[in-house]
């Protein structure tokens, strides 16, 4: 569990009389606080804070949702080096899902299946001679073996082996459900090859360091969860609408607007009619301007998050399926914005229900919960006072930082130990 108190995770005092140690660290993504993608920003501001200690030698693919080339400025200000490759080109349409099933390599990963990434992260290595090698999310486990002997700290962020299967078990239809299955089993043998590899694996949420505990008696895995800085903005009482904002080329994203809108917010509508729900975020689907008519109102990529939470009565979080925290869920709660959210979309953020935010798991209940904050500015007040109080107590950046950086030192040294004695 993370823990504010900073004397229990010193931050290292830098020793500027000798050169700073270097520090690889390799995305899918071209990651910086406006990408659209809610990891991504994360990420981001872990790396800003690394950059703090260490020579942090970046390298990802050329892909982002939202401005490449700001992200490439906002990367070179905080980042010793910025590598960009091009990401491959990846196989789409009909050959897509017999590709998976014939190489049993997920989708996601054989698309950024990349010799020069390869080559890139092994010239960083060689060049720079790191601390470790930071490989972050499922995609990326894949070039393990190109960190050319230096310690390598998997940052899973979401551990496929978890989200896969439930979105296999929440599949309908035997085309999806076989997709699914497929999909799942994929990243099972992915995962279970490339992790079994690291040095030490981190895990945003409870929930999946127990299961790569389970699958990696081996190998050393630490808790990380995700920090924010908490936003005291308007009070709740001020607020108008209902947001849902999330990266809709994330299937946990997609199944959640079509669970909503389709499912949930008709029920809302029919006690609350002039009720609205703003969706915010890269690639919402065509489908969900067609419900304008029922108070939907999408809004596509928003420059500031804190705008869209701060004229928000409450945020939504109805996932069915996914690993990891669910980052939209914690960072809403740090603007002070009240949360509805299912029990996987809570997963990892150490809550109370009925405390720090509203869970409910079916469609009926889920409208409840919405309708009730609507009536209840006092309810949404204390959810959000509560919330942000949590925020303050158990995700600071402070003591994420001081123990990634002490799991980064230890796994260095074993690896040092380990040449030592071969």
């Amino acid at each position: 569990m993370a823990d504010g108190d900073s004397r229990k995770h010193p931050l290292p005092v830098e020793d500027r009389s000798r050169p700073r140690e270097a520090l690889v660290i390799a995305a899918p993504w071209l990651y910086h606080p406006l990408c659209g993608i809610g990891g991504g920003v994360v990420c981001f501001e872990l790396l800003k804070r690394l950059a703090e200690s260490f020579d942090v030698h970046f390298t990802s693919f050329d892909q982002t949702p939202n401005d490449p080339e700001g992200g490439r400025r906002a990367l070179e200000r905080v980042c010793a080096s910025v590598t960009i490759v091009a990401s491959p080109r990846p196989v789409r349409g009909p050959l897509a899902w017999p590709v998976e099933v014939m190489t049993t390599v997920p989708r996601e990963a054989r698309d950024l299946s990349s010799p020069a990434m390869a080559a890139t992260i092994t010239r960083l290595v060689q060049a720079h001679d790191p601390v470790a090698v930071i490989l972050q999310f499922p995609q990326m486990a894949q070039y393990m073996d190109a960190a050319a002997g230096a310690p390598v700290v998997m940052d899973v962020q979401d551990a496929c082996m978890v989200s896969r299967y439930r979105e296999w078990r929440k599949a309908t239809g035997l085309r999806r459900r076989a997709k699914a299955l497929s999909s799942w089993l994929a990243w099972l043998r992915y995962e279970y090859r490339w992790y079994s590899r690291a040095d030490a694996l981190l895990a945003i949420s409870e929930n999946d360091l127990g299961v790569l505990r389970s699958f990696f008696p081996d190998i050393p895995c630490f808790y990380s969860p995700v920090a924010a800085d908490p936003v005291r903005g308007t009070p709740g009482a001020l607020r108008s609408y209902v947001a849902f904002i999330g990266n809709f080329w994330h299937a946990p994203n997609r199944d959640a607007l079509e669970w909503l809108i389709r499912e949930i917010w008709p029920r809302v509508r029919a006690q609350v009619a002039d009720a609205e729900l703003h969706v915010a975020g890269p690639a919402i689907p065509d489908w969900a301007g067609r419900y304008a008519h029922d108070g939907v109102v999408v809004r596509g990529f928003v420059d500031s998050v804190e705008a869209f939470y701060a004229g928000a009565q409450m945020a939504l979080v109805p996932y069915r399926f996914g690993g990891g925290t669910k980052i939209k869920a914690l960072e809403a709660m740090a603007h002070g914005c009240p949360v509805v959210a299912t029990t996987i979309g809570s997963e990892g953020l150490q809550v109370t229900p009925g405390v720090q935010l509203r869970v409910a798991d079916d469609a009926q209940g889920f409208a409840e919960a919405i309708i009730g904050l609507m009536r209840s500015a006092e309810e949404r007040q204390a959810l959000a006072d509560a919330a942000l109080a949590h925020i303050e107590r158990h995700f600071s950046w402070q003591a994420k930082v001081a123990a990634l950086v002490e799991t980064l030192r230890t796994a260095h040294s074993r690896k040092t130990k380990a040449r030592a004695l071969a």
